[in-house]
This record gives C-alpha cells, structure tokens and sequence, in this order.
C-alpha cells in the first residue's frame, strides 16, 4: 500500500519496493498537488498488485513503453534499417541485461559512430563484407569528444573498433533470436574482419617506488587511496564507493589479523535519463547534484560483476593507518557540524561530499610530476599489487584472484603475465649461478694437462695406485667388477 505526506506546498507518495538484493527499500514521488497524488498512489498500488514490489515508473512513461513495445513485437517491416532496429533493441535489451553506466556508455556509442554512418543499412543487406569494410573505415573517422572534454583530434582506435563490434554482433544475435533476419542465416559480424588491436604494455612503478611514493606523499586522502589499491587491489571507483560499516577496524580485529574491508558498491557517474530509463537498477543511492540542470548524476551502485563483490583482509599497518584516517574524519566532522554532509564514505572531501575518480587520478599525476616519477595511472597501482602478490604467494592465482575480485582466473593470469614474466629474465643468471659456475670452477681446479696428485691420507703408494685405478673406470667397468666381486 503507498502513502501520502503533505510536505510544506507538495504532496509525496510514499511506497516500498525490493531492490535486487531483495531488501526492503522506501521511495518518495513527489507532487505538486493532493489531486496528482492521489492518481501517483493509484496507479502505484495498481502497478505493485500486477508487477510485484518493485519501483514504478512514471504513468507516461509506462504506458509509452507499452505502446512502443507492442509496435516493435508485432512490427513485420522486412526493410527495417540498422537504425530502427536498434532502438528496439536498446529497448528490450539493453534496459533488462544493462547497467546505468552501461547503458549510458552503449547508446553513446550507437549514437556516435553506428547511427550516422551505417544506420540507414537495411537489415536485411547487412554481410560480413560490408561490415568488415565499415569497421576499416572508422580508422579514419575523428573521434567524438566524450561530454565536457575537449577533442583529441584522434581518430577512432582499434579498441574502440572492437566495442562497437561488440554492439553488433549481439544486436544482430537478438535479430536473428526475434526473426528479423531469417533464423537459417549467420550472423554477418560473426566473421567480420577487425583492424588488429596493438597490445599496449602497462607501465606500472617498482615496488621501490611505490614504497617512496607513499612516503613523499603529504596529501593524506590520496595516500590512503594508494594503500587501498596497492594492499586490497581495489578499482578506484570501489575505492571511492567504500562507507565505513563495510570496513572492520576495531581493535580485536586487528590483534586477531581479522581486519578487512567488504567491497560491495562503487561510485560512478551516470547519465540521468539511463537511471530513469532502467528505473534506477543496480543504484543503491543518488547523490545531489552540485549544478542545476546537470544531466548526469553521482551514484552508488552494485559492482560490475557478481565477483566482485568480495572480502578482502588487511595488513595491520594499513589497518591501524585507517583507524587514524578515520578519528580524523570524525574530529572535522565535529568541527564542521551541520555544514559537514555525512554519507558514511571513507574517502570523503572535507565537507563530507563523495570524491570523484577524477581528483583522486589528478592528485596521484601532480604526486608523480612533483617528484619526478615516472608517469603512470592510478589503476597500474591495482596491477602492482597483483604482481607481488603473484610473487609473494609463488603464483597462487586464486587467492589473489579473491582479492582482486576478476570473474575468471584467466584473467588474472593473462592481464598480468608481463609482471611474472619479469622474473624469467633471471633463470638464466640463477642456472650460471647455481650450475654452470661450479661446472667452470671444478674445469679450473683440474686442468684436463696436468694430473692432479690426491692428499695421501696414509696409503702406500701401491693402494693410492690403485686408487685412481678405479677412479679411471667407466660406470660400466665399475658395475661389472662389483658383479664379479659379489659372485665370488
């Protein structure tokens, strides 16, 4: 059952829904007038009763999705475009297997580079030929400036090729699954051919490094954030989406080396119409925006992947770094009081406001310039963290696979294979050392020209003949003399 509230001159319509953890959450719609809310309290009890608890949308915005999805089922337009049929597939697709962020970065894309250039193709002429021709010409196609960045004058790359591929050929699966293209065919980008993506090795500091960089570093959130990556191998959004009920510090904890962090949450920023359009899926919350009119909005939200949502244990040091992190949060907070927006988060600005990736990517490049380091990003310290963990646990790729949360072990051992391999630079010099310097070193004790004279040790002459008698002899002499001995 929903609710009303009058609210100074609004009315909110009040309701719970399950989110997709299954919790029980409460969401206010508000009104202008008592006359609105009413039918908002309607038309959500009459939804909830046939779709069960979950967020409702909008009376338009419902009844324009039933109207489009029966055009689009019942549609039996054989000489659709590329462009219409996307829109239907963003639809039915995208809204009930994407995220927001996804969302939001797949229907860019669309929009950018596939709509404008191929979106007149129809349908049912799509080959393998043209699309590998098409994916040749995007190397020539500027790219399009991603919102409030300025042009790269690059044009589109290899990598990106291959996401807008990827758009295709699952669009063209979905047309074949709703018979839009006859169900005996192939998908023509099954066998397209993709300008060949160079491999591009990461650079990623020292642990020597990383160990001074630490220690140089007097900005005190950004050197927690360092720790976080390099200990817990954490991304940097679930770094900036950590609150502190899912970090355990308490001093038992910590005696007992149970100290860890659970990453359940990151923080990201989202394009609004995509949360509104997948009603708000996979948010967990929306923060305020800074700027009117501002069309994306700063959320939490469930990870990308089911494992990475995970448990990671802390070293003490770090552990005991966030107990003090914390204390002087606390004191700022008290200090600041109603002017200090409290959301719980570790990593925090000084009024209490979540911290975008961006700022905590700047911090880390003027840590690099003002020091003299070499250029790296902020993710290359998760990649360092793997790679000693690799070395330290002698290459136990499922416990560090645990910590850095990647759906299959695979990718542990593939993303960073550059870091083991490092070692292997090193075999040859260990087998000089362990070998091949006591094979040089015995050759110069006993030059082959000169005949060594073995210590006495007490025996006659004739016995020391004998002696190197049967030092001469070949394995198989010696074998044979034992079998005569042993027979008599």
């Amino acid at each position: 059952m929903a609710s009303i509230k009058k609210r100074k001159s609004t009315f909110s319509v009040i309701y719970w829904y399950l989110d997709n953890a299954g919790e029980r959450k409460q969401k206010w719609d508000t009104l202008e007038t008592k006359k609105e809310a009413k039918q908002r309290k309607a038309f959500v009890e009459y939804y909830q009763e046939k779709y069960g608890y979950v967020i409702v949308p909008l009376e338009e915005q419902f009844a324009r999705q039933i109207d489009e999805s029966k055009k689009e089922l019942d549609s039996t337009d054989e000489d659709i475009t590329l462009c219409d049929f996307l829109k239907i597939f963003v639809n039915l697709y995208g809204t009930s297997k994407w995220s927001p962020s996804t969302f939001s970065s797949k229907v860019g894309t669309i929009e950018n580079y596939i709509n404008p250039l191929i979106g007149d193709w129809k349908l049912n002429e799509i080959t393998t030929k043209k699309l590998s021709a098409y994916y040749n010409d995007l190397l020539s196609v500027p790219e399009v400036p991603r919102a409030n960045r300025k042009a790269t004058g690059r044009c589109v790359q290899p990598a990106n090729i291959k996401k807008i591929h990827d758009i295709i050929r699952c669009a063209l699966n979905q047309a074949i699954r709703w018979e839009y293209i006859d169900t005996n065919k192939r998908n023509p980008a099954s066998l397209a051919t993709l300008p060949k993506v160079p491999k591009v090795k990461r650079k990623v500091w020292s642990v020597d490094t990383f160990r001074e960089a630490i220690q140089q570093s007097d900005d005190d959130l950004l050197t927690i954030c360092m720790h976080l990556a390099f200990s817990c191998s954490m991304r940097i959004g679930e770094i900036t989406g950590l609150t502190w009920e899912d970090v355990v510090i308490d001093e038992q904890s910590i005696a007992t080396n149970n100290a860890r962090v659970i990453i359940n949450k990151e923080l990201s920023r989202v394009n609004a119409q995509a949360i509104q359009k997948l009603k708000e899926k996979d948010i967990i919350k929306i923060f305020p925006t800074q700027k009117p009119h501002c069309t994306t909005r700063l959320v939490l939200k469930t990870p990308k992947t089911e494992t990475s949502n995970r448990t990671v244990w802390l070293p003490k040091t770090v552990a005991e770094l966030l107990v003090q992190y914390k204390k002087d949060q606390q004191e700022l907070q008290e200090f600041l009081g109603d002017a200090y927006n409290n959301y719980n988060l570790v990593i925090a600005l000084e009024n209490g406001n979540p911290v975008e990736s961006r700022i905590v990517r700047d911090r880390f490049q003027k840590l690099c310039e003002q020091n003299g380091y070499e250029k790296v990003v902020f993710h290359s310290l998760r990649h360092l963290s793997t790679g000693y963990k690799l070395k330290m646990t002698n290459g136990d790729v499922k416990s560090v696979q645990g910590d850095t949360g990647h759906a299959e072990a695979e990718m542990v051992t593939d993303v960073y294979s550059e870091i083991i391999d490092e070692d292997r630079r090193y075999n040859a010099q260990k087998m000089d050392e362990q070998f091949y310097s006591t094979l040089n070193h015995d050759s110069e004790m006993q030059p082959q020209n000169e005949e060594v004279q073995p210590e006495n040790n007490g025996l006659s002459d004739s016995d020391m003949e004998l002696l190197q008698l049967l030092k001469s002899l070949t394995p198989e002499m010696k074998e044979m003399l034992l079998k005569q001995s042993a027979s008599k």
